[in-house]
């Protein structure tokens, strides 16, 4: 999925990594984590994760997942897709927060303006819909039925992916509306524009879905997110590349996947 940039100076990039090293002795090693890294690529950082020696684990909190991270506007918190339900944390690595389940499988968080909700995908039998709670794990409510990568905007407007195409709604699941074809949604710091995947590329549009324009063509690439200052776009192309959204110009690689040993994913850009 992808993550609105809420405004403010550009931070921080925290993203989903898994890996797998085979060790002396022919031992495999497995990992997932949450890591944070500037957008010049340097000063990786771990947030949090878990560590398994031949699927035994051996350290970290290996009883959750850890996916999809997200910043809350004022950037001093993450939240994650942690297995079957949602997690709150610090970029430290303290004060990990477990939400409530809501569903069998809760996951793909989005953070509301005003950082005091999440929005997020609901199992429903073999069904996926788009809820909302309160960041204290009360509340929670149904606002669509059959959707994913949930996003919300600054002006109020949740964006989500119903069978290849994006649709926007209010929090309170009134004024459902039809955008463009595409997947993985990003709004834009204003919100007046949103990002998204769609083949041959990463796009960006006007929040209506309209003039939709080609910043990078890429194949197999997504999960776009806007830097805070609304210049640029993370996303991930078989690694984290960042882009400057005029032009679509590479400015730099954060991390490079490498094919079966490590795996970057889930961008989020920080506000500060």
């Amino acid at each position: 999925m992808a993550e609105a940039s809420f405004p403010g100076a550009n931070g921080r990039i925290v993203y989903a990594a898994a890996g797998t090293d085979v060790e002396q002795g022919d031992s495999e090693s497995t990992y997932e984590s949450l890591q944070t890294i500037d957008s010049d690529s340097k000063r990786d950082r771990f947030v949090q994760g878990c560590q398994r020696i031949d699927g035994d684990p051996t350290a970290g909190d290996c009883d959750i997942s850890y996916r999809s991270p997200v910043w809350s506007p004022n950037g001093r918190r993450l939240a994650f897709d942690a297995g079957a339900s949602l997690a709150l944390i610090a970029p430290s690595g303290a004060g990990l927060q477990m939400l409530p389940a809501v569903s069998g499988d809760d996951g793909q968080p989005a953070f509301s303006p005003s950082g005091a909700q999440l929005a997020f995908t609901a199992k429903s039998g073999s069904r996926t819909d788009i809820s909302v709670i309160r960041t204290g794990g009360t509340g929670a409510r149904r606002i669509a039925r059959n959707g994913s990568s949930p996003d919300w905007s600054k002006r109020g407007l949740i964006a989500f992916v119903r069978r290849g195409t994006l649709y926007s709604v209010k929090p309170g699941g009134k004024r459902l509306r039809k955008l463009t074809r595409g997947r993985d949604p990003s709004w834009s710091p204003s919100g007046s524009q949103i990002a998204f995947a769609r083949g041959g590329g990463i796009y960006v549009a006007r929040a209506d879905g309209k003039r939709a324009r080609r910043v990078v063509r890429c194949s197999g690439c997504g999960t776009p997110a806007f830097s805070p200052d609304g210049k640029q776009l993370v996303y991930d192309g078989g690694g984290l590349r960042v882009v400057r959204i005029s032009d679509g110009k590479r400015l730099n690689t954060l991390v490079e996947d490498a094919r079966g040993a490590f795996d970057g994913s889930d961008p989020a850009w920080q506000p500060r």
